[in-house]
């Protein structure tokens, strides 16, 4: 269970520093990444008497991050922190997570060696939200090929035959969290009716909102027009659509991912959309990014965002200031109340 406050007696690890000296955090960030160009914001967040320093480093510089390491790390997500970095590491002991994925940090290897890591779950719940309706809806009413079609001359509507009305569609959530549960207030709006798989949502939660629970993943599938996906990686949900679940899905239906890539298995969605099973796809993620396989790239019926649906210009800066808020808390040892601990 994650804790959204830390026991100041989990964070005794290294020596303590000198007194006087000022404690320290590095923004860790890849060159490829570029989400932080200055630590002033953090820096001006976590006050005085703590130092932040930016470091930009490649995946194969962080064992010497690790045998260096400051007692506090913000982690953005194109650098892993594996368990070579926590046996190496002697004087780490918090983590933040600069995202709502923790999936780029071995969090059983942080609990061994005392390491506290934490992240900033719902700094971006309307952007990715937002971000999954417009992928939808572009996919479902084929802005994207009726826009081509006009700047290469055309004006012919029927090119937007088969378009079906979205009042009365199903919409199906697998994952019915805080993202989840935006999107589908989004999609009731525009008079669909909602569906979610999720087994860990309290019971309830479908007759509070008036929505249908399903209790089986490929029944959701096989019920919806528009299916999207808001799950956290990991051994339950890694190629969770995998050929099984594609096939699954009703025919036509378009599939949005905007959780994490690996979700989907790549080599069977290719299969689905190429025999014409699936109406479109939309993601914002890949399973190997930032590299996207070539026939993603190409595919018609394939809509592809660059893992950008958690911005906005308000978003990144609640992000940042609410990982250094955290960091500082931690460093305090205050309850740590701007994110919400994993181990």
């Amino acid at each position: 269970m994650s804790r959204s406050h830390t026991d100041s007696r989990d964070l005794q690890r290294g020596p303590a520093p000198a007194p006087n000296a000022p404690r320290v955090v590095a923004v860790v960030d890849a060159p490829e990444g570029g989400y932080v160009d200055s630590a002033d914001l953090e820096q001006r967040e976590a006050g005085s008497g703590i130092e932040v320093r930016l470091r930009v480093l490649s995946q194969s510089e962080v064992p010497e991050l690790a045998r260096r390491a400051p007692e506090c790390i913000i982690l953005w997500h194109r650098i892993s922190l594996t368990a070579e970095f926590f046996a190496l590491n002697s004087s780490c002991r918090v983590v933040v997570c600069a995202s709502v994925g923790h999936d780029h940090v071995d969090t059983e290897a942080a609990r061994a060696s005392g390491v506290a890591v934490y992240h900033v779950p719902d700094y971006g719940v309307d952007e990715v939200a937002d971000h999954t309706l417009a992928l939808a809806l572009n996919a479902v009413r084929r802005v994207r090929e009726l826009d081509a079609h006009v700047r290469d001359g055309g004006w012919e509507w029927r090119r937007a035959e088969g378009v079906r009305r979205l009042r009365g569609a199903a919409w199906g959530l697998v994952g019915c969290g805080r993202i989840g549960q935006a999107v589908a207030r989004r999609a009731a709006s525009f008079g669909m009716r909602v569906g979610f798989y999720d087994p860990y949502v309290h019971p309830g939660t479908e007759k509070a909102h008036g929505w249908t629970r399903f209790w089986s993943l490929h029944e959701l599938l096989a019920s919806c027009e528009v299916v999207s996906l808001h799950v956290p990686l990991g051994p339950e949900t890694e190629h969770m659509m995998d050929r099984a679940a594609l096939e699954a899905l009703s025919p036509g239906a378009v599939l949005i991912n905007t959780s994490r890539g690996a979700v989907v298995d790549e080599d069977a969605l290719r299969q689905v959309l190429d025999r014409g099973r699936l109406g479109a796809v939309g993601l914002d993620v890949a399973e190997h990014e930032p590299g996207v396989a070539g026939w993603l790239r190409g595919h018609p019926r394939a809509l592809l965002t660059p893992h950008s649906a958690f911005y906005s210009v308000e978003s990144m800066t609640e992000l940042r200031r609410r990982a250094a808020r955290a960091a500082a808390q931690a460093l305090r040892d205050e309850p740590v109340t701007a994110a919400v601990r994993i181990v």
